[in-house]
């Protein structure tokens, strides 16, 4: 692992979740959705965690909808950072 959870967490904070979270067109339910990944990212302890995190929750039900309802407005998602987050975590 080449950054630290801190690190990957700030990246998806910057490219991500605050982009998303700021955009005009995000609903109750997209704002809500921000905070709870932002809450989980937080009680995960390494940086192995959040990277597990990361590419779990692209494949799960719950990312799945929160990239189809992101992915409406134009909001960038997980899968548009996937490449960026890869080379972060060394891989």
């Amino acid at each position: 692992m080449m950054a630290t959870r801190e690190e990957l967490i700030q990246f998806l904070e910057t490219n991500v979740l605050i982009p998303v979270e700021n955009h005009p067109l995000a609903d109750t339910k997209i704002r809500r959705k921000v905070h709870e990944t932002r809450r989980r990212l937080n009680l995960l302890r390494s940086a192995e965690k959040v990277e597990e995190f990361f590419w779990h929750s692209m494949s799960s039900d719950r990312g799945i909808d929160s990239y189809t309802r992101i992915t409406r407005i134009g909001a960038p998602t997980f899968e548009d950072v996937r490449a960026g987050f890869k080379t972060l975590c060394g891989r």
